[in-house]
């Protein structure tokens, strides 16, 4: 897969980020409520730009990392990866995958992080079972596969908290 589309064309990036604010030292400064309170400073910030300009994905935040994937035209996916590269509370941001897409995987989707909806807590406790999460360490493949995983775990919960 080339990693640059057209500009028109759809276009999907994987990337992985370490935090800069590391927000598991602040926890131990701030309450739960002040740690969520950062992280939805940054979903609702990530939303509002990412509606702009027509790009969707999935966000998780974890263990102090960043692991998202960008869909939307190649020109505005790009534009917002340079955007979360000189972003301060992210380091060492990686590609793990980039190139074109027959069609977007999380067209609905803006965000998924940290207790931002029930389903969240059962996404994270699954991840925490792994040890030394590090998702600079995945394939641009597996890290598709984590997040669409975690789209299906979100889902299922949002379901069964309707129901």
């Amino acid at each position: 897969m080339s990693l640059i589309s057209g500009s028109r064309t759809l276009h999907r990036l994987v990337y992985a980020s370490r935090q800069a604010l590391d927000l598991r030292a602040s926890a131990a400064a701030l309450d739960a409520a002040g740690v969520d309170e950062i992280i939805g400073d940054i979903i609702r910030a990530s939303i509002r730009n990412n509606r702009a300009v027509d790009v969707t994905g999935l966000l998780l935040v974890h263990e102090g990392y960043f692991l998202q994937t960008l869909e939307g035209p190649a020109q505005a996916v790009l534009t917002t990866y340079g955007r979360i590269c000189n972003d301060p509370r992210h380091s060492d941001a990686k590609v793990l995958q980039a190139g074109p897409a027959e069609r977007r995987m999380f067209a609905d989707w803006n965000m998924c992080a940290r207790r931002t909806n029930p389903g969240d807590d059962a996404i994270l406790d699954t991840l925490s079972l792994r040890e030394d999460f590090d998702p600079e360490r995945l394939s641009g493949r597996a890290a598709l596969r984590l997040l669409w995983a975690v789209r299906g775990i979100q889902d299922r919960t949002q379901l069964k908290a309707m129901a």
